[in-house]
């Protein structure tokens, strides 16, 4: 057989075994993170409870649940590659003994240290129950709990709702998202976003270095930063808002006729008002519209806007 006549069969072959091993490649993959062990175990805690979580990497969620108890449930992964060996004697211990301890009212989540292996928790307490966690990687799911709650993600989503004690939230790069909060609430995020909506009392702390911020039906005191984002704010005052944003835009929306002292500055950008509100303005507006400040029906609650290269809308 001439030259000519092999280089197509062989081109043939070689495009054959390369589709053949990423078939085989596709199908561990999916195979890679699947659930391999599960567990649950039950304590009983009299009085006010403290949780306390920490993980490489895995999924947490808890929930309020019945007084007395805390239930744990947990589903092992292994994500290992096709070509790694077995790790069923691994599972088999974590199934027989999770990380889980107890003294008295508190109960400790611990770590696992094994290669290329996460457990999902998934856990009921007493919603008076004080909550601390610490994730290198993974997302978490809080609700229904009424005491204090501290909790990190290294690289992981930030999920809370109707929560009623101080929250303290923080993600490395992840994104925060609040729903019914009626406590005060600091919300830190490295590259993420940070969205809380029906905020009642307290007061609010948010930062993302690189995100934006989205704050819909506050009725507290505010402090919001922005590195490289939006800031956009809605609803009453019941305290001072301090809003900063480097590179993007600060948009604030108030109930109609609302009183406040507004300090409002852009360094690249343009301040824009509502014609409602500039009206009644009782101070200094630069014709450049870079700086406002002044009284609005009256005065109230100081309002504290200042963007580097972004601008600043009032409605």
């Amino acid at each position: 057989m001439s030259e000519a006549r092999r280089l197509p069969m062989r081109t043939s072959a070689w495009k054959f075994g390369i589709a053949t091993l990423i078939v085989l490649v596709s199908i561990s993959l999916a195979h890679a993170s699947s659930v391999e062990g599960a567990f649950e175990r039950t304590f009983q805690v009299n009085g006010h409870a403290d949780l306390e979580i920490f993980t490489r990497s895995g999924d947490v969620i808890v929930r309020g649940g019945p007084a007395g108890t805390v239930a744990v449930s947990g589903k092992i992964h292994v994500g290992e590659a096709w070509w790694h060996g077995g790790k069923q004697a691994e599972v088999e211990k974590l199934e027989q003994n999770p990380p889980i301890r107890q003294s008295g009212g508190s109960i400790r989540i611990d770590y696992v240290d094994l290669r290329n292996i996460s457990i999902d928790y998934e856990i009921a307490v007493p919603a008076d129950t004080r909550v601390r966690t610490r994730s290198d990687s993974g997302d978490q799911t809080i609700q229904d709990l009424g005491a204090d709650l501290d909790l990190e993600s290294g690289s992981g989503d930030l999920r809370l709702s109707h929560l009623t004690g101080h929250v303290e939230a923080h993600t490395g790069s992840g994104n925060i998202e609040a729903g019914s909060i009626a406590g005060p609430i600091t919300a830190e995020a490295g590259s993420g976003d940070i969205r809380l909506e029906e905020k009642t009392d307290g007061e609010v702390n948010a930062h993302t270095g690189s995100g934006n911020i989205e704050i819909n039906g506050i009725s507290g005191g505010l402090r919001a930063d922005a590195g490289s984002g939006d800031v956009t704010v809605e609803g009453a005052q019941a305290g001072n808002w301090e809003i900063r944003t480097r590179s993007g835009n600060a948009r604030l929306r108030l109930p109609p006729e609302a009183r406040f002292n507004l300090e409002a500055r852009t360094t690249s950008g343009t301040v824009i008002v509502d014609p409602s509100i500039t009206m009644t303005v009782q101070g200094r507006v630069e014709e450049s519209r870079r700086f406002i400040s002044g009284a609005v029906y009256g005065g109230g609650p100081l309002i504290n806007v200042h963007t580097g290269s972004g601008d600043i809308h009032v409605y």
